[in-house]
């Protein structure tokens, strides 16, 4: 028998327990709750191991004072999202990975380091992922400070010069 969505909720708060510093469900299908950075990792290996939720992605966004994960799991069977909240301050840009625990967290842990500026500790794997390697150090084109201004970067190989926009222009033939 199918357990209901109410049931599952319940389940969850077991298997999460005390450590969530903030659980807010703003619809019934949707669960967010915010841990220390230390605790992220637990967090989401019970969420994965414990609960039986997929991993689907997660979203890494410039809040202003700090920088946010959100990692996003579901339990397909009730249409549960479970959304864990993680912050770090802007001065110490780093979490600890979730990737050895949820091993499909991998790829996108790495596409939010290049456009966020997160690193993440104890990834497997830290290197670039969608930013070409002569991207700027530093540069993280979903900062806030980030306000239209690219770096030209890419233009050298095929001779082209980089427009006012920061934009590769095509080389003359």
């Amino acid at each position: 028998m199918a357990e209901d969505l109410e049931s599952v909720v319940v389940r969850l708060k077991e298997v999460v327990g005390e450590v969530p510093t903030e659980w807010d469900r703003p619809l019934p299908r949707r669960v967010y709750m915010s841990v220390r950075r230390e605790d992220a990792p637990e967090m989401g290996r019970r969420i994965f191991e414990r609960f039986g939720a997929r991993f689907v992605t997660a979203t890494g966004l410039d809040a202003g004072q700090y920088l946010e994960v959100l990692y996003h799991f579901v339990r397909d069977d009730v249409g549960l999202v479970v959304n864990l909240r993680v912050n770090t301050p802007k001065s110490q840009p780093t979490l600890p990975s979730l990737t050895p625990a949820v091993p499909a967290a991998e790829w996108i842990e790495r596409e939010i380091m290049d456009l966020v500026g997160i690193r993440f500790e104890g990834h497997p794997r830290p290197e670039r992922l969608i930013l070409s390697d002569d991207w700027p150090e530093g540069f993280y084109p979903l900062r806030r400070e980030v306000h239209g201004d690219r770096p030209a970067v890419g233009h050298a190989a095929d001779g082209g010069e980089p427009s006012a926009a920061g934009e590769q222009a095509a080389p003359e033939r």
